[in-house]
């Protein structure tokens, strides 16, 4: 029986793609069309590539160019070949960057924003160990009670306590938010201790401002999440602030678990109308971008998340 059009007789078709060497060179020769180019820029002889495309046909079966004085004709084996190959080398040579990324240290400028007391209390012990470890790695931390804008100034990652993250950003949960209303045992003997919201009414609330003024106060009806208006004699934008006066017995607060937990544990405050506070919200990381594109995000992450671990 005769061979079909462009079949090479006496092909070895066992492990045809073994030689990734000359798929190479073949998928050059397609693209640029001219083996002596293809010669010239992977720095082989004209005589090597000849030879690694025909050894290729041979076990193939197949002739997957048609060589003439002035081109490279590929055939429609040719094509489909260089589709496939395309696709596998490219492949290849990105699972050969992210396995040499493994053992690539982190490098360049790292831009993060956090809360004032989240970084000062979570963030700010462990950041001198963090950029020893990483030695090519600078930080700008900002800490802030404002919401600044990923986008505009061009942050990184931003350390965010919320409800829910904006559609479009990547966003990894840290770790829960939990809040308190406290006040101080020598407030509660003067002034009697709230029992529902509605007595925050009668009583002095010490006020925090955030993004926005914290004046109304969520509460936990049931399932349902609900509002109290407060008012008091002190509003301030310092979580510190506001701890420090409840401890002087000025006033109840509705605070971060974190900022009193060792107050409540000693004693010098108490938690008050714990079946009233809501938990719905947490401690997120969020970026413009996934981990996985970039060495110091991936670092970053990981080191927000050794930060905030083991809160519950």
């Amino acid at each position: 029986m005769s061979n079909q059009p462009n079949q090479i007789p006496n092909a070895k078709l066992e492990n045809p793609f073994e030689d990734l060497t000359s798929l190479r060179i073949f998928s050059q020769a397609v693209e640029l069309g001219s083996f002596s180019e293809v010669s010239r820029r992977m720095d082989v002889t004209p005589a090597m590539v000849s030879k690694r495309v025909a050894n290729l046909e041979t076990r193939l079966g197949q002739k997957l160019l048609i060589r003439n004085t002035r081109r490279l004709m590929v055939t429609e084996a040719g094509q489909l070949l260089y589709d496939h190959c395309t696709r596998a080398l490219t492949a290849l040579d990105q699972a050969a960057a992210d396995i040499s990324n493994l053992h690539d240290q982190p490098t360049g400028h790292l831009r993060i924003t956090a809360p004032l007391m989240l970084g000062a209390a979570r963030i700010a012990p462990r950041l001198p160990e963090f950029l020893k470890q990483h030695p090519q790695l600078t930080m700008d931390l900002n800490l802030s009670i404002d919401k600044i804008d990923l986008y505009q100034q061009r942050i990184d990652v931003a350390v965010r306590i919320a409800d829910a993250v904006d559609p479009g950003m990547v966003a990894i949960k840290l770790a829960p938010y939990r809040r308190v209303f406290c006040a101080s045992p020598e407030y509660l003997a003067r002034f009697g201790t709230p029992r529902s919201p509605e007595d925050l009414v009668n009583h002095n609330c010490l006020i925090s401002r955030g993004v926005t003024l914290n004046s109304r106060w969520p509460v936990k009806r049931g399932d349902v999440i609900d509002e109290v208006a407060v008012q008091g004699s002190l509003i301030c934008d310092s979580g510190g602030v506001i701890r420090l006066a409840t401890l002087a017995g000025l006033g109840v607060a509705m605070t971060s678990k974190l900022l009193v937990e060792d107050d409540l544990r000693e004693g010098t405050l108490v938690q008050v109308m714990s079946e009233f506070i809501p938990q719905h919200r947490a401690i997120y990381a969020v970026l413009l971008q996934r981990t996985d594109s970039s060495r110091k995000l991936a670092a970053a992450v990981e080191f927000l998340k050794e930060c905030f671990a083991g809160i519950e």
